[in-house]
């Protein structure tokens, strides 16, 4: 297939790309809704008016919709009404329909890979321009740097959590403005057409609109004036100023819109570094950068959620932390190095810099360590590099390098299929992802959840019990990791509950109660288990269990002081049990609580 690459023309290298692109990501029409699809559709209460909600999503923060606080407690908040326009319009026409869902990804990832491959074809890997790049064999290679580039972009399997998961459309629309864009000022520079120009100014608005990460374009566009249109870096930088400018009033829009706040959330799962000290975070965001290239290189494993504490925080003087600061001085250095001499690599290095930069928590807090969704525009330079490898070593042996690619891309697409089965639905996910990300308090309270779910709907006691001690071991780990959540005590609580060990969950829903008095569900349960308990002290007592009924009739009064039958009760086995200071107390709690409740020390009898 690679050696007859040259023969085929562009439409038919475009129309395998495509295919491609379907073929690797069909299995994902069968998926579900997951994780954060309920953010931009199923519980977005502005995008499920449809079009009627386009007014508000407009003015409104890109969290606002889901009536939660999560984009305050982020820095500089999130605006980002272009991306959640679409979804209003595709629930406006279908509603919500995974299927659907999930075909506009594919689709619109199929768009992406052929303005892709036209872009690289046409303005960066052309024959016109190619003597300027470095190193020379590259004007030999043609029009298959371009097929071989957007190859390995589609079978890489990074991109599956942007493709598998709705919400992350997104990422996806984004790249396709930029690359219109781009697409648009350089037939502008070439044609002088004033039309072309407007064009690429609103592509790129659009593009701001859709996620703040385009913001990379400012660097990327001189980079490419600069290595594939031989523009000195002065004329380059003076040809930017109106993406600039673009960029300045999106930024005041935004800013009259919702602001910009620099905050600091306290909770673990918006804040990552927040345990760390000044030190600790700037050499664990060191470290993940290298993190980061581990995966494009070797995608595996891989997982939805690197929260805290999947990636523990480590120090200036770690070896962790040098090593990563060695590796990104030398690609820096290499690439200033080779700059004068427009080598590809050169311009590799700098657009993932350029590219990925934005989201690497040195400039605003993003509310997540990593993720694996924000390296899919960045990954554009390690598929580059990869052709680039790819014809080097092609001109020494071409049967070995041909195979190579080969198993690379079976590997790639096994990997790619498997991952997309696994974004099925939450249960699927996250009972995935737990084993991948082992130590992150978000995969370990959620599976905990999934368990708990899965064991609230089966009938077989069997495989009930089964859930259930699943529920409570990603419990207990998600509690060990962090234990100042009252969502994990709730879940935990309700998990022993079903087990029939009733004083650990009483222990664990007051717990919550504690954590979050204001939580509705946590007050419920400190009221049902309160109820509960006097009914099994009851039971107890009617089997002459005093000792034991006495046992929960304590614990029901000290969930919840109000319980009038409970403290009664109580007075009943302290008077049973000849303790009568401590049965005039409890009954005089009743005669507070209760000034007309009857009181017959004859209801008990030994």
């Amino acid at each position: 297939m690679f050696a007859s690459i040259k023969t085929l023309s562009s439409k038919h290298q475009l129309i395998i790309l495509i295919l491609l692109v379907i073929g690797l990501n069909a299995n994902t029409l069968f998926n579900e809704y997951a994780v954060d699809d309920a953010v931009v559709l199923t519980s977005n209460q502005f995008v499920l008016k449809g079009v009627k909600g386009i007014p508000q999503i407009i003015v409104q923060d890109y969290f606002k919709g889901l009536g939660g606080l999560k984009g305050n407690e982020l820095s500089g908040g999130r605006w980002r009404p272009f991306s959640l326009i679409i979804f209003a319009i595709e629930y406006q026409f279908f509603g919500a329909n995974p299927i659907v869902s999930h075909l506009l990804n594919i689709l619109l990832f199929a768009l992406l890979i052929a303005l892709l491959f036209i872009f690289l074809n046409k303005y960066i890997f052309f024959d016109n321009n190619s003597s300027s790049l470095s190193p020379p064999f590259w004007r030999a290679a043609g029009g298959e740097v371009a097929f071989i580039t957007c190859l390995l972009f589609v079978f890489h399997p990074i991109h599956t959590e942007v493709i598998a998961n709705v919400k992350s459309r997104d990422e996806i629309i984004a790249f396709i403005l930029i690359i219109l864009s781009l697409i648009a000022f350089l037939k502008h520079f070439q044609k002088k057409n004033v039309v072309l120009f407007i064009s690429g100014l609103i592509t790129y608005f659009l593009a701001l609109l859709t996620k703040e990460s385009s913001l990379a374009l400012l660097g990327i566009f001189p980079l490419i004036l600069y290595f594939f249109f031989r523009t000195p870096v002065k004329t380059a930088l003076l040809r930017t100023i109106p993406l600039a400018i673009v960029f300045i009033v999106y930024f005041i829009i935004r800013l009259l819109i919702i602001g910009f706040t620099v905050s600091k959330s306290e909770f673990v799962l918006n804040s990552p570094f927040l345990y760390a000290t000044s030190s600790q975070a700037f050499a664990t965001k060191v470290f993940i950068f290298f993190k980061y290239i581990g995966l494009l290189i070797f995608p595996h494993p891989l997982a939805s959620d690197y929260a805290y504490n999947q990636i523990p925080y480590v120090n200036l003087f770690s070896a962790p932390f040098i090593f990563s600061a060695i590796l990104i001085v030398t690609l820096l250095s290499y690439a200033l190095y080779r700059f004068k001499s427009k080598s590809v690599v050169s311009f590799c290095i700098l657009y993932y810099f350029f590219s990925i930069f934005l989201v690497t928590n040195f400039v605003v807090n993003i509310g997540a360590p990593m993720a694996e969704r924000l390296l899919f525009q960045p990954s554009l330079a390690i598929c580059i590099l990869g052709a680039l490898l790819y014809f080097y070593f092609k001109n020494k042996s071409a049967i070995i390098v041909n195979s190579v690619l080969v198993v690379v891309l079976l590997l790639f697409s096994f990997k790619t299929i498997t991952r997309n089965a696994e974004w099925k639905n939450n249960d699927t996910l996250y009972f995935a992802d737990v084993k991948t990300s082992p130590n992150s308090l978000r995969t370990n309270t959620y599976a905990s959840e999934s368990y708990l779910n899965k064991a609230n709907a089966e009938t077989d006691i069997k495989l009930k019990t089964e859930y259930l001690n699943q529920s409570v071991f990603y419990g207990e780990h998600a509690m060990s990791i962090y234990a100042d959540d009252a969502f994990i005590y709730m879940n935990l609580g309700s998990a022993y509950f079903g087990l029939g060990n009733y004083f650990k969950s009483a222990d664990l829903w007051q717990k919550a109660y504690i954590l979050d008095p204001k939580e509705p569900e946590a007050t419920k349960a400190k009221e049902f288990i309160s109820s509960f308990l006097l009914k099994k002290g009851n039971a107890l007592y009617e089997h002459d269990s005093i000792a034991q009924a006495t046992i929960h009739f304590q614990k029901a009064v000290e969930l919840n002081n109000k319980n009038t039958e409970g403290w009664y009760n109580l007075g009943g086995m302290y008077y049973l049990l000849n303790d009568s200071a401590k049965a005039d107390s409890a009954w005089q709690k009743v005669k507070l609580l209760d000034a007309g409740h009857r009181f017959n020390k004859n209801d008990f009898s030994k």
